[in-house]
């Protein structure tokens, strides 16, 4: 099963509430060990910072574009 498999599995079974990581939590999480989870845990911080750098070069680009000056 691909990464994209499995986010479409679990939106197709999402519970009445429509909440992703309820039942992300309750089938899924509960299998892994607790440094396991360390480990996901790190990974998840390590992308949601990548993706916020991403955003901020893109806006950067962007003024930059628009002739401002951006500098930190």
């Amino acid at each position: 099963m691909t990464p994209g498999q499995l986010v479409a599995h679990f939106r197709e079974n999402q519970n009445n509430n429509k909440t992703l990581k309820g039942l992300f939590a309750s089938q899924f999480l509960g299998k892994f060990s607790s440094e396991e989870l360390e480990g996901f845990s790190k990974s998840i911080s390590k992308e949601i910072s990548r993706r916020e750098d991403s955003i901020v070069q893109e806006r950067i680009a962007y003024l930059t574009s628009l002739g401002y000056s951006v500098s930190k």
